[in-house]
């Protein structure tokens, strides 16, 4: 199922999607995911999104249109990443994330590497700008 964690010093929420999803984790998926954004700093501005589906199975329709609404309702991000690991599962992401702008990996570390590259130009702009 999902989980969700709050990074805050990072301004990211870290998303793990295990197996295979119901229509009621996906409904639980969305509160804890508002109860997670809320932990983040709100001057923060727009937050980094980590999606990790590697260890996900391929989902229902259900889940799948659930999800694409849930997308659609989502705050902006600064910065996507989306961890996959299954040519398959990536058609189906291709659905539920269609027109959102984001970047692709098959390893987890690579895409935290690539979040902390631009959080830390993000600060450095920041500061530059003082």
């Amino acid at each position: 199922m999902f989980e969700v964690e709050a990074l805050p010093h990072r301004n990211r929420l870290h998303v793990t999607l295990r197996g295979f999803a119901s229509l009621a984790d996906v409904e639980k998926f969305a509160e804890d995911l508002e109860r997670a954004r809320k932990r983040l700093p709100a001057n923060g501005g727009a937050h980094q999104l980590l999606y990790d589906v590697s260890p996900a199975q391929i989902q229902s329709q259900d889940v799948v249109l659930a999800l694409r609404q849930l997308v659609l309702q989502s705050p902006r991000k600064s910065a996507f990443a989306l961890v996959n690991a299954s040519a398959l599962a990536g058609r189906q992401l291709r659905r539920i994330f269609d027109g959102i702008e984001l970047k692709i990996f098959d390893d987890l570390g690579a895409a935290n590497a690539w979040l902390d590259d631009i959080l830390l130009g993000s600060q450095s702009d920041v500061l530059s700008r003082r």
